[in-house]
């Protein structure tokens, strides 16, 4: 999918374009410097979908396909205020589910392991489960 067809659903989502209205570039300028933004703080916050900055309205999204659906939706309640408009119900629930798939889709991938070895601060000690004593010194 290329940036100017996601920007072109946000944009229609919180109904600041119609469907047979293109994006003014402009919008599209403000739309792209938003996604780079809000695509940079849900990396930053742990959830890896391979992004890398956009710059142009014909870049390919550097996004998995089962991305776009929660991407667009958030994207359209980050642009909301830029236009003074407030995202219908049904597309802040989609925007939530969105990324609630995305966080789980996230998880599945690359799921927390366990720590096997825990250093012990000195002078720690303890009990192992068959009564034995222990201490770090």
């Amino acid at each position: 999918m290329k940036v100017q067809n996601l920007v072109a659903r946000a944009l229609r989502l919180i109904q600041v374009i119609d469907p047979i209205q293109s994006v003014k570039d402009a919008d599209m300028e403000t739309a792209i410097d938003a996604l780079n933004g809000m695509m940079a703080r849900i990396e930053a916050d742990g959830t890896a979908l391979g992004w890398s900055p956009v710059a142009s309205p014909s870049d390919d999204l550097p996004l998995p396909d089962e991305a776009m659906q929660a991407i667009a939706a958030n994207l359209a309640i980050v642009l909301s205020p830029e236009y003074g408009v407030t995202p219908l119900p049904t597309v802040q629930a989609m925007a939530l589910k969105g990324m609630a798939d995305l966080l789980r889709d996230v998880a599945v991938a690359t799921p927390i392991q366990p720590i096997l070895a825990i250093p012990w601060p000195q002078g720690y000690s303890g009990r192992t489960l068959n009564g034995e004593s222990w201490y770090v010194g």
